[in-house]
């Protein structure tokens, strides 16, 4: 794959709303993950940063992990109408691949407002086809989110 010349693109989905976020840290691919899902629902450029939202998730694997961090900025989104458009990786521990009961951690922050106007609503983001890839000196994945 070319080296991205944006940090997410939307890409065609048969039935729901997709994405591909690329980065060249781990840190940062979740941060445009982020941005990319919200740039689906919001105008980014029209949102405040009024609101700000603590996350913290862990999870079995690199791919759960950003999962649950999505799914959990979603949450705040059904529950307070807050969109978010910046983001704050605090923390970014993978599990140890030598034990399998260890988990990952995330700590982050989202920075938004509620959204005054959203295009369409994401209840949930799926983990179909959910891999996180690397070469040519950054990472990326594709995501599908149930609309």
């Amino acid at each position: 794959m070319p080296v991205p010349e944006v940090p997410f693109e939307e890409i065609p989905h048969t039935a729901d709303w997709a994405i591909r976020a690329y980065g060249r840290t781990l840190p940062e691919l979740f941060v445009h993950a982020a941005r990319g899902m919200y740039s689906l629902l919001v105008d980014l450029d029209a949102l405040g940063e009024s609101e700000r939202r603590e996350v913290e998730v862990e999870a079995a694997s690199p791919e759960g992990l950003l999962v649950a961090w999505l799914n959990e900025l979603v949450y705040f989104t059904e529950r307070e109408r807050l969109a978010f458009r910046r983001f704050e990786i605090h923390e970014l521990r993978l599990p140890d691949p030598e034990d399998p009961d260890s988990l990952g951690r995330l700590r982050a922050a989202a920075y938004g407002e509620p959204a005054r106007e959203v295009r369409k609503y994401i209840k949930a983001v799926t983990y179909h086809n959910v891999a996180i890839q690397r070469g040519n000196g950054y990472y990326w994945v594709e995501l599908v989110f149930d609309v």
